[in-house]
């Protein structure tokens, strides 16, 4: 499995939206998925620590506000998805 299609199973078990909604959402924000809290939030950024053997900065973590901001963030720790 490469490491995009693990980021989209994450985000798709984590906020319980189906693969459409997220492979091409990167502009997709917290108002547009209605799953998206603040602990729907954290449990994305340890399932991506745990799944990427990462670890993120607190100040990277509150800059994902999007699902391409996440993916930008995400590289600049090495994972290239």
């Amino acid at each position: 499995m490469s490491l995009l299609e693990e980021f989209i199973d994450i985000l798709t078990e984590v906020f319980e939206v189906d693969r459409d909604t997220v492979i091409d959402g990167d502009e997709l924000t917290p108002d547009d998925i209605e799953t998206w809290s603040s602990i729907s939030h954290m449990e994305l950024i340890c399932r991506f620590e745990e799944t990427f053997n990462i670890e993120i900065d607190v100040e990277d973590i509150t800059e994902m506000d999007s699902l391409g901001a996440m993916k930008e963030i995400l590289r600049q720790y090495g994972v290239e998805l």
